[in-house]
């Protein structure tokens, strides 16, 4: 079977992408506004993608993007107009049937913009050329999307937030929403909210205003060492997670394996709070005789993760070679950080034998299992998968524990 290479291609201003046969060529005029892809030794055979003037909110114009096509089309002579499934957005695609002509044409629509696409084919060449270009329609990605989405859940959260708190005059502030006394980042909703249903999306949003209010400041950043050494939790992290400005930039973080860091939570009834650098040395300062440093904090964090209870039932499947999978998922954002349970090791090698794997593709979940080669591959096919769609994504690579300790390893 003949193997096509692809190139991606992007547009200008970060509208759309998809694939095509990396030994085609590429024209892009008017700064993006009509891209073109075809063979390079025909120059009566291609493909354009043209942005159609206006932006709108595609979910609500799909009702009238037949009309829109019809309108497109008139004159061109194009009939069989219907859906086109096998597009990533709502898109219709119609024949081109005047003479000579074996093309078609598409109307896609996705975020806040509409595509027209158009083929150029020979009518006799129609069944070597159309595939080909379909292939490419059906990999094109508005990622408008996106944008569209995260504009949704920030429009309807200011709503809300104004409604709440009305003194605070909340405005946009690029990817914040600030107030005159506090900042509220994004990014955490826009996790959690993506891939909810509608319904959902909203009682997210609701739970998310219902606490903002935060605790007054002599009690939020200024808690006594007493009062949370023995609520403080290790946190694997992407290194990704940590960024030089917002939220995350104050977090005390400790290097642990490949780019995974541990961060640091103190957990209450009320919130979760992260451990910074200035809470670690104001709490030696407070305390000298107690010594507290970075590691001692990191030893008490792991033997309060000790104490946390595992599921009393864990799912799993024993593999025809004898090898086993358990899944762990304890309900309290904690699973993956049992990775670094002190334990970990004489609890679970019974079961999966000497040495197991493991994986944490996200923040909910810890995978361990058995070291045979076909359960290896299906299992890190998995762990791509989770950590690609989760709203809490930390690594699909896998982890080799061992009576040792645990070490990155690429489970093969």
């Amino acid at each position: 079977m003949l193997v096509t290479s692809l190139k991606t291609f992007v547009h200008p201003h970060s509208v759309y992408r998809l694939e095509y046969p990396s030994h085609w060529d590429q024209v892009t005029k008017k700064d993006g506004e009509s891209c073109g892809f075809g063979p390079h030794e025909r120059d009566d055979v291609g493909l354009w993608i043209s942005l159609m003037p206006m932006s709108i909110d595609t979910e609500r114009v799909q009702d009238d993007l037949p009309k829109l096509m019809e309108q497109s089309l008139k004159g061109s002579g194009a009939a069989n107009l219907h859906r086109d499934t096998s597009l990533r957005h709502f898109g219709l695609v119609a024949d081109a049937t005047k003479e000579g002509e074996g093309g078609q044409y598409w109307i896609v629509a996705g975020g806040d913009v509409v595509l027209f696409a158009s083929t150029q084919v020979p009518a006799a060449e129609r069944d070597e050329w159309n595939p080909p270009f379909q292939k490419v329609m059906a990999s094109l990605q508005i990622v408008r999307d996106e944008a569209l989405f995260e504009r949704k859940v920030a429009n309807e959260l200011l709503a809300q937030l104004r409604k709440k708190l009305p003194d605070e005059d909340f405005k946009f502030d690029g990817h914040t929403i600030k107030g005159k006394g506090q900042a509220v980042y994004l990014s955490n909703i826009l996790r959690e909210c993506h891939g909810a249903a509608p319904g959902k999306r909203d009682k997210i949003i609701k739970k998310f205003v219902e606490n903002v209010t935060l605790p007054k400041r002599e009690d939020l950043g200024y808690e006594e060492w007493e009062e949370v050494r023995s609520v403080i939790v290790p946190v694997l992290k992407p290194r990704e997670y940590i960024h030089d400005e917002g939220p995350t930039q104050h977090m005390h973080t400790t290097e642990w394996l490949s780019e995974i860091l541990i961060v640091y939570a103190s957990q209450s009834k009320k919130m979760v709070r992260f451990v910074t650098g200035w809470d670690i040395r104001r709490w030696a300062a407070e305390n000298p005789t107690l010594g507290i440093t970075e590691q001692s904090m990191h030893d008490a964090s792991l033997v309060n993760l000790a104490r946390l209870p595992w599921p009393k039932e864990m799912a799993g499947s024993r593999a025809a070679d004898g090898g086993r999978v358990i899944i762990v998922e304890t309900g309290d954002c904690l699973a993956s950080s049992r990775l670094l349970h002190p334990d970990l090791y004489q609890l679970f090698s019974g079961p999966l034998g000497n040495p197991f794997w493991a994986g944490i593709p996200c923040r909910d979940r810890l995978v361990l299992y058995s070291d045979r080669r076909d359960l290896k591959q299906r299992i890190r096919r998995r762990l791509l998968k989770d950590c690609n769609t989760s709203a809490y994504p930390i690594t699909a690579e896998p982890f080799l524990v061992t009576r040792d300790g645990i070490a990155m390893g690429t489970a093969k």
